[in-house]
């Protein structure tokens, strides 16, 4: 069983795989917008580009919170990020959160070409963290 350091690596270099092809969060945004009503609406008259680079940066804090220490700038950044996607700013609701992230895992095996099981559940247990904090601060 792999260790905080060792799922957050994974994450890391598959994330990073996954950014380096220039369709991946267009792709990622595509099949999530399709997945749900929801979601549509959550994005209308979204500024898209702008979301693309929240995403990717989003991505990376997550990442180093799960490892982080207390204190730390990814860490001080999770309660930002989750006031404005609580029910007092974007009110997303927090059975969104499991569709976007099956969306990315997704999105992330058919651009990965290292996607293994272990990547998956690097993928899976960096997203649950992030997920796991936004709801609690919902």
């Amino acid at each position: 069983m792999p260790n905080a350091n060792e799922t957050r690596d994974a994450f890391l270099a598959s994330l990073n795989r996954c950014l380096a092809e220039p369709g991946f969060i267009a792709e990622f945004y595509d099949r999530f917008l399709r997945s749900s009503r929801e979601v549509r609406e959550k994005f209308k008259g979204a500024d898209m580009e702008r979301q693309f680079r929240v995403l990717a940066d989003t991505l990376y804090v997550v990442a180093n919170a799960v490892q982080g220490e207390e204190g730390s700038v990814a860490r001080s950044e999770l309660p930002r990020l989750a006031e404005r996607h609580s029910r007092r700013g974007l009110d997303i609701a927090p059975h969104l959160y499991g569709l976007w992230a099956d969306c990315l895992v997704a999105t992330a095996r058919a651009t990965d070409p290292h996607f293994d099981a272990m990547i998956e559940t690097a993928w899976r247990e960096t997203l649950e963290y992030g997920s796991r904090f936004m709801i609690e601060r919902y």
